[in-house]
């Protein structure tokens, strides 16, 4: 290989990269907030007209064609190849996913435009005169973008296509929440408020009254008169042409790994019987009960680990998040300089459905962890210790913030993730927070192993395998697990996101089985915080890529 070569196959990744970048923001812009990407401008809403997915679509194979001509030993570093394959896997899945053709019904409780508007009045920038600008430019684009939604939902639903009714409720709920707040009091007003410049406030609060709120109550009113009557009943997507393909394909997407539904099915059944038998330990030793329901029962039933008031459980939060921060500190080389804090998430979207989530921060804002208030009474103190370290301390926030501080190949890498990484280490992370001493109560050790793995279960058996509601949400109450108005809440978050829910247990099974691998390999000279630094040195990566990087640095090791 040729010094040359080596050059030209560096070149073209980073041109390549340059490429998908551009497309992705012309497509995606507000996401770059998600990935803490820096941007030119900050004028573009979210695109959705069949012009713009088809131009996407050709882009994406050109790239991906273009990607084929590279020479993994013409690259010259591990950062390279870590992104080519970062690239390829994203590429690849994007291709897959077009079996779904999700632009024609997508309505959405969890992050449906609505909800990205909500989070552009926190982070769109409005300090210069050109940020003022962008700002009324993309908030006329996102009106455009809800008439292009109802023709989109129209074509889908003369195709077979429809989101789920329970799911189209949540929806008109949510925006009608927003559509009937005088503008004077219009939370998206918030924005224009922060730049202090009344001309700039005054056009603002003109874009929201006569574009986009109308836009907004025209889409309500198109869900609620037209959509809803005509939205498919069920919650699985084999309701849906090409459902067992999309699936399948929604598999991959969120995990980079490829199983049929029937595989990930059987894997996280496994799972679930094999925790059995430790809950039924765990419930002897806290409960004095001698069966997995009754050990499962008294764990979450505990009427000393219920909160009383929505205050309470944010102090519980709050109190949690220094204790692990501070647990944290021996399990890894490094801690992270974004802080996090945690919020309340705004009033529009309380009681929606809507549940607890990590947003990533910067160096000018710290990162988030949001819950919903009104959800208090259904909450454990258990439910909030597990949910707290997934999000946090050494969940999310480590995993995330660490990486956000390192130097990337290029701007577009963080953009490149995968929910198996992402969430398979926030299920590490909750076994991670009990060998360091985090959790107070009993019955977070037994509840949080009464869960893992059955999102496997419920979600290929929802959507593929033939389960009714009721026997999905059966299983799924058997873990004792904290539902808010039960477990349908969660099962209409399964529906707006096929398969996502696996992620969690399919990622976390894997760094399970690397951490077994290279505890066993090295026996003596294993360091917990060797094998943490190479899990999250990377970002977020395919799950081959992450299997490679443990193997390798084992034999290295071994090596001396």
């Amino acid at each position: 290989m040729t010094d040359k070569k080596a050059i030209d196959d560096s070149v073209l990744l980073y041109s390549l990269a340059d490429q998908y970048a551009e497309v992705y923001l012309e497509n995606f812009q507000p996401y770059a907030y998600f990935s803490d990407m820096e941007l030119d401008r900050h004028n573009l809403f979210l695109s959705n007209s069949p012009a713009n997915s088809a131009s996407l679509a050709a882009s994406e194979d050109k790239i991906l064609s273009k990607l084929a001509e590279i020479d993994l030993n013409g690259l010259k570093s591990d950062q390279e190849k870590v992104f080519y394959f970062k690239l390829k896997e994203r590429l690849e899945s994007n291709v897959g996913l077009r079996v779904c053709k999700t632009e024609l019904w997508s309505v959405d409780h969890m992050f449906g435009p609505h909800i990205i508007l909500g989070f552009l009045t926190e982070v769109q920038p409005v300090e210069t005169a050109q940020d003022r600008a962008d700002a009324i430019e993309r908030w006329l684009d996102a009106a455009r973008y809800y008439e292009q939604e109802i023709a989109n939902l129209r074509h889908g639903l003369e195709q077979g296509y429809s989101a789920p009714q329970s799911v189209v409720k949540r929806v008109i709920q949510q925006v009608d929440g927003l559509t009937q707040v005088p503008i004077d009091e219009h939370p998206f007003l918030g924005l224009a408020k922060k730049a202090k410049d009344p001309e700039f406030e005054a056009a603002f609060k003109q874009v929201l009254s006569d574009h986009v709120i109308p836009s907004m109550v025209n889409y309500k009113n198109f869900l609620e008169s037209t959509y809803l009557p005509e939205a498919r009943a069920e919650l699985g997507i084999h309701a849906i042409p090409n459902g067992r393909e999309c699936y399948m394909a929604q598999y991959r997407s969120y995990t980079t790994l490829q199983r049929t539904p029937e595989e990930v099915f059987e894997l996280g059944l496994s799972a679930v019987n094999a925790n059995k038998s430790e809950v039924v330990r765990l419930g002897k030793e806290f409960y004095q009960v001698d069966s997995y329901s009754e050990a499962v029962a008294s764990a979450s039933e505990d009427k000393t680990q219920k909160f009383n008031s929505a205050d309470e459980m944010h102090q519980f939060f709050e109190r949690l998040v220094d204790k692990s921060r501070d647990l944290t500190v021996d399990f890894f080389h490094e801690m992270p300089l974004i802080e996090m804090e945690v919020k309340a998430i705004p009033e529009h979207e309380q009681g929606s459905g809507r549940s607890a989530h990590y947003i990533p921060g910067t160096k000018e804002r710290k990162a988030r962890f949001g819950y919903d208030p009104t959800t208090y009474q259904d909450e454990s103190y258990a439910s909030a210790e597990k949910v707290t370290i997934h999000e946090g301390y050494p969940g999310h926030h480590m995993q995330i913030a660490l990486v956000q501080e390192q130097e990337k190949f290029h701007k577009i890498e963080d953009a490149l993730s995968n929910s198996a990484f992402a969430e398979g280490w926030g299920r590490y992370s909750e076994h991670l927070a009990e060998e360091a001493g985090m959790y107070q109560y009993g019955s977070t050790k037994i509840l949080r192993r009464a869960w893992p793995a059955r999102g496997m279960v419920a979600d290929s058996a929802m959507h593929v395998l033939g389960w009714s509601d009721e026997k999905v949400a059966e299983f799924l109450q058997d873990s004792g697990a904290s539902f808010a108005k039960g477990p349908r809440t969660l099962m209409d978050r399964m529906a707006v996101m096929p398969a996502q829910l696996t992620s969690y247990d399919s990622g976390a099974l894997e760094i399970f089985a690397l951490r077994e691998l290279m505890q066993n390999e090295l026996g003596e000279d294993f360091d917990i915080k060797d094998f943490h630094e190479i899990i999250l040195r990377n970002g977020n990566v395919p799950m081959a890529v992450l299997s490679e990087q443990v193997r390798d640095f084992i034999e290295k090791k071994k090596k001396g």
